[in-house]
C-alpha cells in the first residue's frame, strides 16, 4: 500500500509544482495565496485559523498568504462583529477576478493529468480520494 501513496505523492507533485511556478511567475501569487483565494471564492468570512484547519496548512504560511493577499487588495479582513480581536477575511472582486483567470488553467492542467482516465476511472479516482481526505486526521 505504501507504493499506491507514493504514487499519490508523485501524480500530486507533478500536478502542483507546474502550475503553481506558473502562477508565481505570471501573477506574483504562491501556493499558499492560490489556496487561500481558492477557500474564500467557495466561502466568505472565514477566519485565518478556520482555513488552517480545512486545509491541513501551517498558520504561519497561511498568515503570510493572507498578509500578501490583503496588501494586493485581492482580500480584506474585517473586525468579527462577535469578537473585535478576531479578523474575517473576504475575497474582493479582484480577487475573485484573478481566481477565475487562475482556475481556467488549473482545471485545464487537471484535464491534462486525468486524460488516461475513462469516466467511470475517474468517479472511481473521486470516491476514493473523498474517503481517503474524509478520514486523514488534521495535522493541526
Amino acid at each position: 500500500m505504501i507504493g499506491a501513496l507514493w504514487h499519490i505523492c508523485f501524480v500530486a507533485n507533478s500536478f502542483v509544482f507546474p502550475i503553481y511556478a506558473q502562477y508565481d511567475k505570471k501573477y506574483k501569487i504562491s501556493r499558499m495565496e492560490f489556496v487561500i483565494l481558492y477557500v474564500l471564492s467557495h466561502r466568505d468570512n472565514l477566519m485565518a485559523w478556520e482555513i488552517c484547519r480545512m486545509t491541513g496548512l501551517p498558520k504561519n504560511n497561511i498568515s503570510r498568504g493572507v498578509n500578501k493577499l490583503e496588501t494586493r487588495k485581492l482580500i480584506t479582513r474585517t473586525p468579527d462583529p462577535a469578537d473585535a480581536r478576531r479578523a474575517l477575511l473576504t475575497i474582493t472582486a479582484q480577487g475573485k477576478a484573478l481566481f477565475d483567470e487562475l482556475i481556467v488553467s488549473y482545471v485545464d492542467r487537471a484535464e491534462t493529468c486525468l486524460s488516461p482516465l475513462d469516466k467511470k476511472d475517474r468517479k472511481d479516482l473521486e470516491r476514493i480520494m473523498t474517503k481517503l481526505a474524509l478520514a486523514t486526521p488534521s495535522v493541526a
